[in-house]
């Protein structure tokens, strides 16, 4: 009887979670992720085997983020574009507190093949807390030019988007850009990220179990993309 108590009461406390997962349950039985995922108060984390990008850039973001008590926090964030890029695999999962009780949603996509470089994107932007992996430039690489003359993102006509990383101008932050950039086993806490159009992944699945969990440590891509 005591084990039953415990799963009704579980059940209760994840609704909210349920609902959250549901949002991204939408898009997942399509096959596609949503143009936008912000997770308020708190970070989405990242693990992948590989990302490879075109037309990479890097400079310093700010993002506003609501608190529980219903504030708001200016964030400093590294912000990175890619106009066009590739991934190796691919999990995403956030933490969700309801009633003292914790739950974790994953989203999770690829092939399985760590040789592919399976899921392709365009106008990639990320909004990164902390990341760890290993990063390849190659190319034209600039380090250290004001963020403002970052070119990464396109527009619509296929022209280099000014200012694309929206870099206040007046603070001159430093900006690098690179032809090429790949991301190797990378892990990260990301505040917002952002893709034009939503993406397609292979095998997408979702879940949700109880605790406070994250991605597991990607494996290492094999070949170049």
């Amino acid at each position: 009887m005591r084990g039953r108590t415990q799963w009704r009461k579980a059940a209760v406390l994840a609704v909210p979670a349920l609902a959250l997962a549901g949002v991204l349950g939408a898009q997942v039985a399509r096959g596609a992720l949503a143009s936008e995922v912000v997770v308020q108060g708190g970070t989405l984390s990242l693990s992948t085997s590989g990302l490879y990008g075109t037309d990479f850039g890097l400079s310093v973001g700010d993002v506003t983020r609501q608190n529980a008590d219903g504030s708001t926090t200016v964030v400093r964030v590294g912000r990175l574009g890619f106009a066009e890029g590739r991934l190796n695999e691919l999990c995403l999962s956030f933490q969700q507190q309801v009633l003292g009780a914790w739950f974790t949603v994953y989203v999770t996509g690829g092939d399985g093949n760590r040789s592919t470089w399976e899921i392709q994107t365009e106008n990639v932007e990320l909004d990164v807390v902390s990341a760890t992996g290993a990063l390849d430039m190659d190319g034209v690489v600039a380090i250290g030019l004001p963020g403002e003359n970052v070119t990464t993102i396109k527009d619509a006509a296929g022209n280099p988007a000014p200012n694309p990383l929206r870099v206040p101008v007046a603070e001159h932050r430093v900006g690098i850009d690179a032809t090429f950039a790949e991301f190797r086993q990378v892990r990260g806490q990301i505040a917002v990220m952002s893709i034009p159009q939503p993406f397609r992944l292979p095998n997408l699945a979702l879940r949700m179990e109880p605790g406070r969990g994250q991605c597991a440590a990607p494996v290492a891509p094999q070949g170049n993309p």
